[in-house]
């Protein structure tokens, strides 16, 4: 009786994937339709001079026994162009808040009582930009840049527009896209507004092809966005401490060191 459920599961992938490989996908005249609609997708969050949104985001781990494991957190953002920005993050392992005022760069990680604060004067894509050089990437974050087409396809060598679709009850324009690295989903919102409401990445070279996924909601721009403070208020018992020594943009927890107990 034991093995039932691993025939029946075995049945269901085995269908499933027989369903996939009979999938007739968009023609390659759909890619420029795809890129049109990712434009379009860019063009009009460039134009949003605020903006704010929660939103899920979970990314999965491979563990040397080929374990897949996933983490996940959600939180929320608001965002006031040119230099403005103010991101939450909660999860199992961090609960941060980070903000950008212009002139500094705030991160509080309230389950360290900690906290790292430097000068990053200028925009909030000069932010962004600097953060990669330092090695910290905020996954998710080149949804928030001014120009998001350019960097989302860079290195792009196919684009579909699979079908529409419903994320949340919303109906959406599927597309995917593809470069040498890695393959990503996304799901931009049908009609007048067109939001990204789902952001899915696959690194593709990694084994088991770890997911990093990004939901968005209850999306708001120009004066439907709550004036948002850009300035954390730190506890005095927060210790002040280097950028470095913070999780802070990571979901991911510590790595485990040779020797640390399992």
């Amino acid at each position: 009786m034991s093995s039932v459920p691993h025939f029946r599961m075995l049945r269901h992938l085995l269908v499933c994937g027989s369903f996939a490989a009979s999938l007739i996908l968009p023609a390659t005249a759909a890619a420029d339709d795809a890129k049109d609609i990712l434009k379009s997708m860019s063009d009009y969050l460039a134009g949003q001079k605020a903006i704010s949104f929660s939103y899920q985001s979970s990314i999965e781990a491979v563990t040397p026994d080929f374990e897949k494991l996933q983490f996940v957190s959600s939180g929320t953002a608001s965002l006031a162009r040119p230099d403005k920005l103010r991101v939450t993050r909660t999860g199992g392992f961090a609960d941060v808040d980070v903000s950008f005022d212009g002139t500094t760069l705030t991160v509080h990680g309230k389950n360290l009582d900690a906290y790292a604060s430097i000068e990053a004067k200028g925009s909030v894509d000069e932010l962004f930009e600097r953060l990669a050089d330092a090695g910290i990437e905020a996954p998710g974050a080149d949804l928030l840049s001014s120009h998001v087409f350019d960097i989302l396809m860079t290195d792009v060598t196919d684009a579909k527009h699979i079908s529409s679709a419903y994320v949340g009850g919303v109906e959406c324009e599927y597309l995917t896209f593809r470069t040498p690295e890695i393959d990503w989903q996304i799901w931009i919102q049908s009609g007048a507004k067109p939001v990204p409401l789902r952001y899915v990445i696959t690194s593709k070279h990694v084994g088991q092809a770890p997911q990093y996924t990004l939901e968005i909601s209850d999306f708001k721009s120009g004066p439907d966005v709550a004036k948002a403070s850009y300035a954390i208020e730190i506890p005095k018992s927060a210790k002040k401490v280097d950028l470095s020594e913070l999780q802070s943009l990571d979901e991911l927890p510590a790595p485990t060191q040779p020797g640390d107990s399992k």
